[in-house]
This record gives C-alpha cells, sequence and structure tokens, in this order.
C-alpha cells in the first residue's frame, strides 16, 4: 500500500521512518508544498538500520495531485490544518492519521466529527498513548480490579527540553498543546468520566509563554466521577530528561506507566544508584507507542484494525483542556457536570 505523510517537519519524520519500517507499506510518499522540497526532506529522514525490508520514501507531488493514488494518509502539519485535511482525506475516502488536536475548540470539533462520521470514513487521531503497551496494560489492570478501588492518580508530563520559541505562539498553550494528552489517558485508563478541574501555572523560565497568554510550569487537580482525585504536573524544561509518567493508586496494589531504570529522578535516599541516562525527547521516550500507533494505522487501512482514537474521542480531552484554561485564569475549579 502507498501511505502519504503530509507535513515535513519533526513528526512527519518519525511518522515516515516508522511507516517505512512497517510491514505492509509498500511505498511512503512524502507531500509538501513542492517536488523539490519532498524530495530534500527525503534525503534528511534517517532510514538507517532498517534494512533492506524498509518501504522506499519517494517525493511527491503534492496533495491535490496525490490524494486519490493514496490508501492512506498521515497528517502532521500545523494545527490550524488540521480540520482541513482530515475532512479533505474523509470525503476522499483515504483514511488519514492526524496529529492532535484536531481542532482547538469543542464545538469545532463535535461539528467536525459529525462531517467525518457522515463520510464514512477512517480518521484516526494521534493520541499515541492509548496505542503504547504500557497505558494498555496499566487500563486492563485497572478494569480487572487488580489495583482494588482506585484513591488517587498521579500524571507527570515535565519535557526535557524548552520549546522553540517560534513554536510557542502556534502551540495552543501547555492544556491543549502538552497536557491534553494526560487529559486524554487518564479517562481511558481509570474508565471514570472527570467531573471537575482546577488549574494553575506560572511563567518560571521562558518569559516568551507569557507574551502568548500561556505558562511553562502548570498543575491541573482533576476530580473524578467516584471521588478519586488525579494531579497532572505539567513543565516545559527539565533539565534531567523526558519525564512522562501516570500512576494509579489503588487499595491493593499501585502501578505506573513510565516507571523504569531511565525514569529522570535522583533518589536523595543514601546507597540508591542514580538513574540510567535519561529519555532525550518525547519521540525516544515513546518510540514504542508511536511504532504501535502506526501498526494500528496500517492495519486500519487494510481494514483488519480497530481505531481506538476517532475524532470524537477527543472531545472529554479537549473540555478538560478548555476547563483548566479557564480556570488558571479565573481561579476557580470548573465543573464539567
Amino acid at each position: 500500500m502507498r501511505i502519504g505523510v503530509v507535513g515535513l517537519g519533526r513528526i512527519g519524520a518519525m511518522h515516515a521512518r516508522n511507516l517505512a519500517a512497517t510491514a505492509g507499506v509498500d511505498e511512503v510518499v512524502l507531500i509538501g508544498r513542492s517536488r523539490e522540497r519532498a524530495e530534500e526532506f527525503r534525503q534528511r529522514v534517517d532510514l538507517a538500520g532498517l534494512g533492506a525490508c524498509a518501504a522506499p520514501l519517494v517525493a511527491g507531488d503534492g496533495w491535490d495531485a496525490e490524494l486519490d493514488r493514496l490508501d492512506g494518509v498521515v497528517v502532521a502539519t500545523t494545527t490550524s490544518t488540521h480540520p482541513d485535511f482530515a475532512r479533505r482525506a474523509a470525503r476522499a475516502g483515504v483514511p488519514a492519521l492526524v496529529e492532535k488536536p484536531l481542532a482547538l475548540d469543542v464545538a469545532s470539533l463535535e461539528r467536525l466529527a459529525d462531517e467525518i462520521e457522515a463520510t464514512g470514513s477512517e480518521v484516526m487521531v494521534a493520541f499515541h498513548r492509548r496505542y503504547d503497551p504500557a497505558h494498555q496494560e496499566l487500563r486492563r489492570r485497572v478494569g480487572s480490579g487488580e489495583l482494588g478501588v482506585v484513591r488517587a492518580v498521579r500524571a507527570t508530563g515535565h519535557d526535557h527540553h524548552a520549546l522553540p520559541v517560534d513554536y510557542v505562539p502556534v502551540s495552543g498553550g501547555i492544556w491543549h498543546d502538552m497536557l491534553v494528552h494526560d487529559f486524554d489517558s487518564i479517562p481511558w485508563v481509570t474508565g471514570q468520566r472527570v467531573v471537575s478541574v482546577w488549574g494553575a501555572g506560572s511563567v518560571l523560565d521562558a518569559p516568551v509563554h507569557a507574551e502568548h497568554d500561556d505558562v511553562d510550569t502548570a498543575l491541573a487537580v482533576l476530580v473524578l466521577e467516584s471521588g478519586a482525585t488525579a494531579t497532572v504536573s505539567g513543565v516545559r524544561r527539565n533539565g534531567a530528561g523526558q519525564d512522562v509518567r501516570l500512576e494509579v493508586f489503588g487499595t491493593r496494589d499501585t502501578a505506573a506507566v513510565g516507571l523504569d531504570a531511565r525514569t529522570p529522578v535522583t533518589s536523595a535516599e543514601p546507597g540508591v544508584p542514580a538513574p540510567a541516562r535519561g529519555y532525550e525527547d518525547f519521540a525516544e521516550r515513546f518510540a514504542p507507542a508511536f511504532r504501535a500507533e502506526m501498526r494500528a494505522f496500517v492495519d486500519l487501512v487494510a481494514g483488519v484494525g480497530a481505531n481506538l482514537t476517532p475524532p470524537r474521542e477527543g472531545v472529554v480531552a479537549l473540555r478538560i483542556a478548555d476547563a483548566a484554561a479557564r480556570s488558571l485564569r479565573t481561579g476557580e475549579t470548573v465543573s464539567l457536570l
């Protein structure tokens, strides 16, 4: 099958490499503003280590020329363009994997979901943690009752590196760009609705965020329908390394995602060894999840897989992100009931 990648940046390069390594893909078509730019990008994508079985990368002729010739397409463009690319792919009957967020407000997302569902086409939103083996296992343990009654949840989302300055204005902000993944995974893993949200945040070391009504350090407290609470910590620059965890504390046991030899937390207890080299960035931290996500998308294109992240699933996370942003502005707890 021929799978296109539109959006020739860092995320597009990662998706192109993962597509090339995924069985069933015969050709990865790179789509940019021009064939020349796509060819330059092709030469920069690192396929080292994939072996002779890797699917070739080719420079495409552009979105309009290529869309009807594709079996599927991955959209890794800037956020503001996601709705149009998703809509056009769905109308053409071409399954699409679209980077989050699919839309920046709930009303637009619900309208877009209606449009896409009416076409009967598959659009998969890139909430990659739902495809992550560890998140899936944590969800299974919670659902099976192995942890007992969930008392508390703690999510950590600390990026190793600060955002590029030119990305801050178009990022959508810390709640919608970064912590929206936690806002998606917490209800999904626990199987519980979020009923209220309180958020706080500050600009501690990157003044550019303040210039765009954003923060570089944030905390949200989510109350789940059972009465249990979930705390979500977000930091835009964490010198120790990429730290993304989800911990669930139950009456019988506690289980966590992201707790391993590379978790960038140094113990102050005597005799406890320091962690191994931390994860460099989110791509390295979630490399297995991104590969699994691409495998799931290729299976979806082939008609043999399930879509865990259709457009309407994103409404829950977006409502929580909106509530956190509102709470930060007003200082009040926001009800989602």
